[in-house]
């Protein structure tokens, strides 16, 4: 995979972890293979990102109350506690495919492209509450 760019996600004043985007090719297209890798600089429970998740999914304008519902589901299935130095990755399939992978644990796939596309465009949607983290991620100036 080629790296297109990253960046670090910082809350207040915590640096929370360091994200890097990669993909199949430049430049990033939702038509091609990509992830995003995590690397935590910090402890983070299981539903703080579950909570985080969900509020920015509920962001964006075409996601409905009825669609968090069921993604909920999918978010305790695919979400996981991490430690400080604890990495994760979560990879696009252009099928319409997510998959979550932690270190040291089975990866879980969820077959659902509406939810991939959601709780992907936290960080790459034109809604995201991070826009200079986005702009890092797509290496755009």
């Amino acid at each position: 995979m080629k790296f297109i760019g990253q960046g670090t996600l910082k809350v207040l004043f915590f640096e929370v972890y360091d994200i890097r985007l990669l993909a199949d090719s430049k430049p990033f297209s939702w038509k091609n293979k990509f992830q995003l890798e995590f690397e935590y600089k910090r402890e983070v429970k299981k539903e703080t990102v579950i909570e985080s998740s969900i509020k920015e999914m509920h962001r964006q304008s075409s996601v409905l109350d009825k669609d968090i519902n069921k993604w909920q589901e999918y978010l305790e299935i695919s979400i996981k506690s991490v430690q400080e130095g604890s990495q994760a990755t979560v990879t696009w399939n252009p099928s319409g495919q997510i998959t979550f992978h932690y270190q040291n644990s089975n990866p879980t796939t969820i077959e659902d492209e509406n939810f991939a596309r959601a709780f992907l465009n936290i960080w790459l949607g034109d809604e995201t509450s991070q826009p200079k983290l986005r702009s890092q991620l797509l290496s755009q100036k």
